[in-house]
């Protein structure tokens, strides 16, 4: 049997044309345009007819089973699966129509030729089960199947490559970058660069490319962390219980020495972990307990050299670490975990220093902590600004503890004052924003270019088990190019969301209005990724999974700012008191001595609130996230001593005993 025989029986069956005997064209009649369309229209809405009823009934039963008392509209289905069908269904039926409209036409073109010919009205043989069902199959799977299947990849390839083009030209007229090495950092020489030194060429790394096409990672060095093999400190240990963060006991803040001599010497002493084959930690400690202070210097010593060969690359004017950022969201960054122990050593030593009298030396290692938090500054990873965040909130730690025993002198505190007053968070987290954008972007790229790879990678990304993502990852294989292309300009556009959000949330110029509009920009953030995730389609499935929650990000960073800002006042404040014996009424007395001019709050633009309090201290603090004055408080307490508020104020830390948790 031959396709055109094939095709022509099936057209002359009643069951094509939905038993309406009417619409079955005569032999000698020729197969319409019109009618090809009413055959497509045909098979689109019997497909979605078909599958709409089966999910009805399907839902049906299921809500009598299980007893679901859930919503019974399946959005999945409904606005993902039913479409794509719907159109694949018209896709059959137009192939279909038009090579029966070929086959039907010549047919008719040979009986108006020959109007005797008994093919106008003989009846068609009869075929034996085996020979009709074999060539049906073979010519079902080539009309009904291969062919629909190639058309609606043209089709939507053809979609997506023209949305795609449209996607960069807006882009491209808004001056936006979306490409990679737009946000990568230019390299550095060696002697320019902070990150040139031995300590941290041992996280070095390349890709290794085997025979079989297997990449892995390769260490530079050839024992690879020698450096950290011991570089770390202890848990912080623990002097005050806790519950949700709040003291059960009143503490004043500062960092308890005694504790942390025991706590090293107890994890020195810790045979039973070594003989366990974990790590053990070692710090070399007197043989009798003395000074915590001293005692915690001499356990720091180990770190000596590591920490002057920080000091020494410290003026250097450039932080470049060689991330190998083409890998994406897979790049490995295992450098900022040391980052991090650094700046914890250097504020542990810093208030060891203190307390033994040494106060030049804390100042160094304060500065010296600063600084390895701003070694991020260029990085254009979130993940790294976060960490910057955190770094310089440590080091705070250390100048406060300076300033709440009064060990800072006037030009320790100017020099605190400067460094503060030049910190930018705001700019670091908009461009690293930017770079999550292109990291995206360049993932999808990949995804383009590797199908069978991208599918793990973007289940593992997608969900804490594999297999357990809201989207049908391996459905990834056999879609059109022009889908991951429609989901490409999805994630953009939730990443220009995003950008555009950190821009406003971080204007300098009128922060009352940026504030104001800052929860506008977050409910459009969070309204598009719940429309993604809410409303599935080949479109965005993939946006509603790689987009990430950026929004808190902006919150942080805003925090970091009016932190920066805090301290600047209080150096100032302490300052004045060194000069003065006493703080000053106002902020208005600092300038123009040790201010510019009134300090305002990074949160609103309006001058910082300020008090003295009676026992001779002061409070400052700026209004928070939330926009408004909470009188100070940080954060709302019920009579059980438990937190029952988000951050309301963001207050400057006391010295003073109190349960209340602090701001750092």
């Amino acid at each position: 049997m031959t396709l055109p025989e094939y095709l022509l029986r099936k057209n002359e069956r009643p069951i094509t044309w939905l038993f309406i005997r009417s619409w079955i064209p005569a032999r000698t009649e020729r197969y319409s345009w019109l009618r090809v369309a009413a055959f497509t229209v045909k098979s689109a809405l019997l497909a979605s007819l078909l599958l709409g009823v089966a999910d009805v009934l399907f839902e049906a039963v299921s809500r009598l089973l299980v007893d679901n008392s859930g919503p019974a509209t399946n959005m999945f289905f409904w606005s993902f699966f039913l479409p794509t069908l719907a159109e694949f269904a018209a896709c059959l039926g137009l192939c279909w129509s038009v090579v029966s409209r070929i086959c039907w036409n010549q047919r008719a073109a040979r009986l108006a030729a020959s109007p005797e010919s008994p093919e106008a009205t003989a009846p068609w043989p009869r075929l034996g089960l085996l020979r009709r069902s074999a060539w049906g199959l073979l010519y079902r799977t080539v009309v009904g199947l291969a062919t629909p299947m190639l058309l609606f990849h043209a089709i939507e390839n053809t979609r997506g490559a023209w949305a795609w083009r449209q996607m960069r030209a807006e882009l491209k007229a808004k001056g936006e970058c979306i490409d990679l090495a737009c946000v990568i950092p230019p390299s550095a020489r060696d002697e320019e660069n902070f990150f040139a030194t031995p300590f941290w060429q041992q996280f070095n790394h390349k890709k290794v490319t085997d025979a079989k096409g297997r990449t892995s990672t390769q260490w530079e060095q050839p024992t690879p962390f020698a450096y950290t093999t011991n570089f770390a400190l202890p848990n912080e240990p623990e002097t005050v219980k806790r519950i949700n963060g709040v003291a059960k006991e009143p503490t004043d803040g500062r960092v308890d020495l005694a504790a942390w001599a025991a706590q090293m010497r107890s994890v020195t002493t810790n045979a039973a972990k070594a003989r366990s084959g974990g790590r053990q930690l070692t710090f070399p400690m007197p043989a009798v307990p003395g000074d915590p202070a001293k005692d915690v210097l001499f356990a720091l010593s180990k770190f000596d050299t590591t920490l002057s060969e920080f000091a020494t690359a410290a003026p250097r004017p450039r932080n470049r670490y060689p991330t190998h950022y083409e890998d994406g969201f897979t790049a490995l960054v295992p450098h900022l975990a040391a980052l991090k122990t650094s700046v914890q050593i250097c504020k542990l030593r810093a208030v060891a220093r203190l307390a033994a009298g040494d106060s030049a030396g804390a100042a160094a290692d304060t500065m010296l902590a600063f600084r390895l938090g701003e070694s991020l500054r260029e990085d254009p990873l979130l993940i790294s600004q976060l960490v910057r965040f955190g770094c310089d909130i440590i080091a705070l730690r250390a100048l406060w503890e300076g300033m709440a025993d009064h060990r800072w002198d006037d030009a320790q505190l100017a020099a605190f004052q400067e460094l503060l007053g030049r910190r930018d968070y705001a700019s670091g987290i908009v461009h690293a924003f930017e770079g999550e954008r292109a990291m995206g972007n360049e993932m999808m790229e990949w995804l383009l270019r590797h199908r069978v790879n991208g599918v793990t990678e973007l289940d593992r990304l997608g969900s804490d088990t594999p297999g357990n993502s809201d989207a049908p990852l391996p459905l990834l294989l056999i879609v059109p190019s022009g889908w991951l292309r429609q989901n490409q300009i999805g994630l953009l556009r939730g990443y220009q969301f995003i950008i555009d959000h950190g821009r406003e949330a971080m204007n300098r110029t009128n922060r009352t209005v940026a504030l104001a509009g800052d929860h506008l920009r977050k409910f459009d953030i969070d309204d598009y990724v719940v429309q993604m995730k809410t409303h599935p389609s080949p479109f965005n499935v993939l946006g509603g999974m790689l987009l990430p929650a950026l929004g808190k990000s902006t919150d942080k960073a805003n925090r970091a700012q009016a932190t920066a800002g805090l301290a600047v006042v209080a150096c100032a404040l302490e300052r004045y008191r060194l000069a003065h014996g006493t703080f000053p009424a106002s902020l208005a007395e600092l300038v123009p001595a040790y201010l510019p001019a009134v300090p305002t709050d990074w949160m609103g633009g309006q001058p910082l609130h300020y008090e003295r309090t009676d026992n001779g201290w002061f409070r400052l603090w700026s209004i928070g996230g939330n926009g408004k004055d909470d009188g100070g408080t940080f954060r709302k307490l019920n009579d059980n001593g438990r937190r029952v508020s988000d951050d309301l104020d963001w207050p400057w830390p006391l010295p003073l005993p109190s349960r209340d948790a602090r701001l750092f």
